[in-house]
């Protein structure tokens, strides 16, 4: 019962605060209607043959299959969707975004929200949340954020910069409410001793991780976990977190711990962008290729291994295991890391989940309606009237064939066009 109060807590904070909230009314602009027609639809959820979505202003007005009559305006904008498909607006559920520019960078991909899981600049947040309040922004991604990450001294996160470190649980209440303070939108926890490695780091605590969920959840909101072995996924499901991010690296969950997440409701953010020195296909591909930058060619150049000869294979293993009993699985890129970047990794993320043998439907739905519905947000990530008109349209089928992702033609951002 404690879980559904405190998601209850969160979905109001977020809808309350989410750029959807402004100007959201469909008579609040001046702007024509526009229809995309004959158009496949993969809604968040199942696909639809054939289709015509209306927008106006900033929300979907109106869906209808091509066989039922639909009255358009004198003046609409007429877009043939024939042999495209139009879906959601991508979520990236794990990324460190710390620039506008990148929020921006993250739009010409297709991708409409992003989850960041912790920086070091609370002042670029707060930046961000100004100009929400002055109405949605239809230039850039808009931005979830842990702000900063719970972390212990010397643990995982501290090089990155200066950030306050937690000891001891007792300060646990404390330090989450700082936290939500600097504008966490959920709490982001570090829990990984990086063990499966020659030299462990220091990291937090049991009872402190217990601690800081519970704070979390007493506080309204989820507690979200960095860990990447599977003594550290038991310690986070006994503490009852809401998900983790990464995958474990040492070994493939048993069948208790298993079926723990999925009681649980859990999610799991696999990142599998870092699994395989896979970001060059990104700086080959006929599409993403021409549009990358130089610096963002060299950053997926960059790629490290952080884990044991054969850990990449337990990654993929470990995540079937998941996908096989019903797990949540929410695409993540992680960037940007080594071996991603910013907007492209997604699609990446999504082919990769398929060729560790998640359906392809299953892997849109991970970058799309799963992250959406994990954290609360009831006003984006499947086409639906009433809701946001973050979409992105692609020639193909990627229900079918993934990498047809990157065939996009055309985006929109709050029911405006974006030229990318």
């Amino acid at each position: 019962m404690k879980q559904k109060l405190y998601l209850c807590g969160l979905l109001l904070c977020l809808v309350a605060n989410s750029p959807a909230a402004e100007n959201s009314n469909p008579e609040a602009c001046d702007s024509p209607p526009t229809a995309i027609t004959s158009v496949r639809l993969f809604d968040g959820e199942v696909v639809i043959p054939s289709a015509t979505v209306v927008i106006e202003c900033a929300l979907i007005s109106g869906i209808s299959r091509d066989n039922s009559p639909q009255d358009l305006a004198t003046d609409a904008i007429i877009v043939d969707g024939g042999g495209k498909t139009l879906l959601p607006g991508l979520i990236d559920a794990h990324t460190h975004t710390f620039r506008r520019d990148m929020l921006e960078r993250s739009l010409d991909f297709g991708v409409t929200t992003v989850f960041d899981m912790g920086s070091v600049s609370k002042d670029f947040v707060s930046t961000i949340r100004a100009e929400d309040l002055d109405g949605v922004a239809t230039d850039r991604a808009d931005l979830f954020s842990a702000v900063v990450w719970v972390t212990a001294p010397g643990s995982h996160g501290t090089q990155f910069g200066e950030v306050p470190t937690l000891v001891e649980p007792e300060d646990a209440s404390a330090f989450v409410a700082d936290r939500i303070a600097d504008g966490a939108d959920y709490i982001k926890i570090i829990y990984d001793n990086f063990k499966m490695f020659d030299g462990e780091i220091p990291t937090l605590s049991k009872e402190t991780l217990f601690a800081v969920v519970d704070a979390a959840h007493d506080q309204g909101k989820m507690a979200v976990v960095h860990s990447r072995d599977v003594d550290a996924y038991a310690d986070v499901v006994e503490a009852g977190a809401d998900g983790l991010v990464h995958v474990v690296v040492d070994e493939v969950p048993g069948d208790p711990l298993i079926a723990a997440l999925k009681r649980n409701r859990m999610f799991v953010s696999p990142n599998l962008s870092l699994a395989r020195n896979d970001g060059l296909r990104l700086i080959d591909d006929p599409i993403f290729g021409p549009m990358l930058t130089e610096d963002e060619s060299e950053n997926l150049r960059g790629w490290r291994s952080l884990r044991r000869e054969g850990g990449d294979q337990v990654e993929y293993d470990a995540l079937m295991a998941f996908y096989g009993a019903g797990v949540t699985i929410l695409a993540g890129s992680d960037s940007p890391n080594g071996g991603t970047t910013v907007g492209a990794s997604i699609h990446l993320e999504m082919e990769l989940m398929v060729e560790a043998g998640m359906n392809p439907v299953d892997a849109l739905r991970a970058a799309t309606s799963s992250p959406a519905e994990a954290f609360g947000l009831t006003d984006r990530g499947r086409i639906a009237e009433g809701r946001r008109a973050d979409l992105l349209l692609v020639e193909g089928m990627p229900d079918q064939t993934i990498a047809d992702t990157r065939r996009i033609v055309k985006i929109w951002k709050a029911g405006n066009e974006h030229d990318n």
